[in-house]
């Protein structure tokens, strides 16, 4: 006996195939909502935070008894990519200071990158100062920039000084608009410094 053939029910037509606009269509729809998901996968890896406690990029915490004497050299922190400096009377009267730059005495974190191209910069005892190897730059113990090519003082990164309860005393400021960090005085009750080497704050032109 003959196998039956299956008829189409009535009133029931046969979808009729994609024609080459409808596809292409549908091929952009899918094309454009996997960028999108793309694209939002990666704003939001971007957006989190990918930096742990002391490493360089989050936050780097120094007991109080870390800082250089006032006056000292400085302190190279090579991990969180500073050099901390303690300013006491002998480098605000430094006879070198740019005209116009008053340093208060306290400590500051300077960024170790030259602000001219970008080379590690190094401290030269003998000088009493930053130079940078690379095309001369040089730079006094507050960071402010006294010769070479670069056009503005060291960016510094932001300190905070905590208590044993990990109350934040005081911390750095910008002091020239959003530019130029202050020196941080050591509040009494401060165990520790936070620097926090996500938080540059851009060193101001200099007039040298």
């Amino acid at each position: 006996m003959p196998e039956a053939v299956a008829q189409p029910q009535a009133g029931s037509p046969a979808s009729p195939p994609l024609s080459r606009r409808e596809f292409l269509y549908y091929l952009w729809g899918t094309s454009l909502a996997l960028y999108l998901a793309g694209s939002a996968g990666a704003l939001l890896f971007f957006a989190l935070p990918r930096f742990e406690e002391g490493e360089f990029g989050g936050v780097i915490t120094l007991p109080v008894e870390a800082v250089p004497p006032p006056d000292s050299p400085p302190a190279e922190f090579a991990a969180g990519r500073f050099w901390l400096v303690n300013l006491g009377p002998a480098s605000a009267a430094d006879p070198r200071q740019p005209v116009g730059l008053a340093e208060e005495p306290g400590v500051k974190a300077l960024y170790k990158v030259c602000v001219h191209l970008g080379c590690l910069y190094r401290w030269e005892a003998t000088g009493e100062r930053f130079e940078c190897p690379c095309h001369g730059s040089k730079y006094l113990r507050d960071g402010a920039k006294i010769d070479g090519p670069a056009t503005r003082n060291l960016d510094v990164f932001v300190i905070e000084a905590v208590d044993a309860e990990g109350n934040v005393l005081a911390q750095t400021e910008p002091t020239e608009g959003n530019r130029q960090g202050s020196s941080l005085p050591i509040p009494p009750g401060t165990v520790a410094l936070r620097v926090n080497t996500g938080a540059k704050i851009q060193g101001a032109a200099s007039s040298a």
